[in-house]
């Protein structure tokens, strides 16, 4: 049987950013990009206006029997709430939470997201670019009329995270990229705070952007860890 990968975009990102997943993955693993309020093909929805609203629209969703979330950026922080979420309706959990170059909740600068946001459009995206949060090409990109309001948003919507305080009864994989300051292995490890379960602190070469600049390791990884279940196997013989 295969397993759903729930996929969860940064911070000014949409679906789209997994496309280049949809066409790689194995095909044991299917990749199911969720799309945010106020972005993507979902843009003339109202944004949400907390990171749990976010999790609660997403979690309108009808679960398979086996899958998991993955969040990047603030995209992790979406996926945790999410996760949560589907636990409180009594919906099947995930079999895995990844959160990949998240800080956990209770090391967010939201003062520094705040300011952050309120920065001209040019002075904003200099300082994601310098950050790496930002790929550096986006400062000069015609796209930017477009991006500069969501990632706003998204600052936005940081800062003013306020985390369910409650433990996942799920695994957490907190992954982190080896060259990404903002996210190093003791600061990542912090996430077994969220969880009742185990939680990994796992590095990748790269920097904030590496699941998509080293997506071949990322497919590896995850194929080790959503291995058949003993039902499947028999299934396949």
């Amino acid at each position: 049987m295969s397993i759903d990968l729930f996929c969860v975009p940064h911070a000014g990102g949409s679906a789209r950013s997994f496309l280049a997943w949809r066409r790689t993955f194995p095909p044991q693993i299917r990749v199911r990009p969720l799309e945010l309020a106020g972005r993507g093909r979902r843009s003339r929805e109202p944004r949400q206006e907390t990171v749990q609203r976010v999790a609660a629209d997403l979690a309108q969703l009808e679960p398979p029997p086996r899958y998991a979330i993955l969040g990047h950026s603030m995209g992790g922080l979406i996926a945790y709430e999410l996760a949560l979420s589907l636990v409180a309706q009594g919906k099947t959990p995930p079999e895995l939470v990844v959160v990949a170059g998240t800080r956990p909740p209770h090391l967010l600068s939201p003062v520094d997201q705040a300011a952050l946001a309120e920065l001209p459009d040019d002075e904003l995206l200099e300082a994601l670019a310098g950050s790496g949060t930002i790929p550096p090409s986006l400062r000069t990109s015609p796209m930017r009329e477009l991006f500069v309001p969501i990632v706003r948003g998204d600052l936005r919507l940081i800062a003013s995270y306020e985390p369910t305080v409650a433990r996942l009864p799920v695994d957490v994989q907190a992954w982190f990229g080896a060259d990404d300051p903002m996210t190093p292995e003791p600061t990542m490890a912090e996430w077994a705070r969220y969880t009742s379960r185990t939680c990994s602190a796992r590095e990748f070469p790269g920097t904030h952007f590496f699941p998509h600049t080293r997506l071949p390791d990322v497919i590896a990884h995850l194929t080790s860890l959503v291995r058949p279940q003993n039902g499947d196997a028999e299934e396949n013989e």
